[in-house]
């Protein structure tokens, strides 16, 4: 038998050897950046913009990368949460809708008398790695998948929650614009199937919405020479341009669909006769060489707010919120090559399950009179052939006006849980073009004056 006093020893060789273990395991964790859940929230600097109350984070997620959020509370915490969500081929909202019109800071970050945040709390997520400031592990590892993105969104509303408790029992709406509806359409229905978060998610709101786009383009001839900015011949190669497009969807050839997709506006100002025509807001003023950029909306956006969004987002707010070594909006191209075989398929039967099996849901889609790629005449299109249970009153539903300080500024049509709403005088950025059109509709569809 061993001897007491060797037995002590090997403990003490053996508690030693242990503890050291441990130590490394735990210094290789740290070192590595390893942690045992799917998802840790980095939270941010939180004192840096004055009177203006907020919190911000990045969700690292793992394997993945940071996904970044900034959240504004509003001065009254039973009011509701508006997401914003960032799309595809645009500007991040963290800058876009932030800075541009709807958040509490302008661009000179004074703060902003009419922000939504008077209404809302306001959260904005710069919802793809590789976008705005979220950052991704492998930038050419980009997922384009429904479940793939959305557990990710669902990460991030989790971290969010956990950093704001008492917002848990707030009603939750979601706002997207444009493509933005391939991430907001999908969050809404794992959401409202998910009891954690059903009884949160109230409503959906989608601005000139990307959901069935070659549908809509089958409109674009007619609404331009009605307008006066092309004649039959245009019409006429416009409508070959679509119809191309559509035979591109029916055989499955997304990729190639997408890249017919997005020469719209070079095709429309070369080929169909209508010289500089900015189709994400056709009324405006623009030189032959405009039209590049995803139709010419980047271009507008950067000459309507008059800056340069990737020096102000790096230069200026990601000193004040502690972001270093960042290049904002860094990996764009790569996300907008990852949804290319996906950008194109019609996501007209998701907003039919929302209507047909949450009808606690409101489904609030609005467009810019002023956007020729959504127009409104083809989105209407597919909205009026949906199959709901309400559709036929929908249609036969009265169309209202929208009237702000005796002044029209748009209209809109309701029938149970879905809202249309015309928006005057604005294009594919509706939200900025005519924000009050925006908040007066945002009000009426969160207060439940119309369900």
């Amino acid at each position: 038998m061993m001897s007491k006093k060797f037995i002590i020893i090997l403990s003490v060789i053996a508690s030693a050897l242990i503890a050291g273990g441990v130590g490394v395991l735990i210094w290789w964790l740290v070192r590595e950046n390893r942690y045992t859940g799917p998802f840790e929230t980095i939270i941010l600097e939180n004192d840096a913009f004055g009177d203006v109350k907020y919190n911000a984070a990045f969700t690292r997620i793992r394997d993945v990368g940071d996904i970044f959020w900034w959240f504004f509370p509003s001065s009254e915490v039973d009011k509701p949460i508006l997401l914003l969500l960032g799309g595809i081929v645009g500007f991040p909202h963290s800058f876009l809708l932030n800075f541009g019109g709807l958040g509490p800071l302008d661009l000179n970050l004074n703060a902003r008398n009419n922000s939504l945040v008077e209404d809302f709390h306001l959260l904005f997520v710069d919802a793809l790695p590789g976008t705005g400031f979220s950052r991704q592990d492998d930038a050419f590892k980009v997922s384009n998948t429904s479940d793939e993105t959305v557990d990710h969104l669902m990460y991030t509303l989790q971290s969010f929650y956990e950093a704001n408790t008492k917002y848990e029992d707030a009603p939750l709406y979601i706002m997207e614009q444009g493509d933005g509806s391939l991430l907001a359409i999908p969050l809404t229905i794992r959401l409202a199937n998910d009891t954690r978060f059903s009884e949160n998610i109230k409503g959906l709101f989608l601005g000139n919405a990307i959901i069935s786009p070659a549908l809509a383009l089958t409109k674009l001839g007619f609404y331009l020479e009605e307008l006066g900015y092309i004649d039959g011949l245009g019409r006429e190669a416009i409508e070959n341009f679509s119809n191309t497009t559509s035979h591109l969807v029916s055989r499955n050839l997304f990729d190639e669909a997408f890249d017919q997709f997005v020469s719209l506006g070079e095709f429309v100002n070369e080929e169909a006769g209508a010289i500089a025509v900015n189709l994400a807001y056709i009324v405006q003023k623009i030189t032959r060489n405009s039209t590049d950029s995803y139709f010419g909306q980047r271009s507008y956006t950067q000459r309507a707010l008059l800056t340069d969004a990737q020096s102000f987002m790096e230069g200026t707010i990601a000193p004040r919120l502690g972001i270093s070594d960042v290049t904002y909006d860094q990996h764009r191209d790569s996300v907008i090559e990852a949804f290319r075989p996906v950008y194109m398929q019609p996501t007209v039967e998701n907003v039919e399950y929302i209507l047909n099996n949450h009808r606690n849901i409101s489904v609030t889609l609005y467009n810019g009179n002023l956007d020729a790629v959504s127009n409104t005449p083809g989105q209407l299109a597919w909205i009026e052939n949906m199959t709901w249970y309400g559709g036929n009153d929908f249609k036969a539903s009265n169309r209202r006006t929208l009237s702000i300080n005796r002044l029209i500024e748009g209209y809109y049509q309701q029938y149970n849980n879905l809202n249309f709403f015309w928006i005057n005088v604005a294009g594919h950025n509706a939200a900025l073009d005519n924000t009050e059109a925006v908040r007066v509709m945002l009000k009426m569809v969160t207060s439940e004056s119309m369900l």
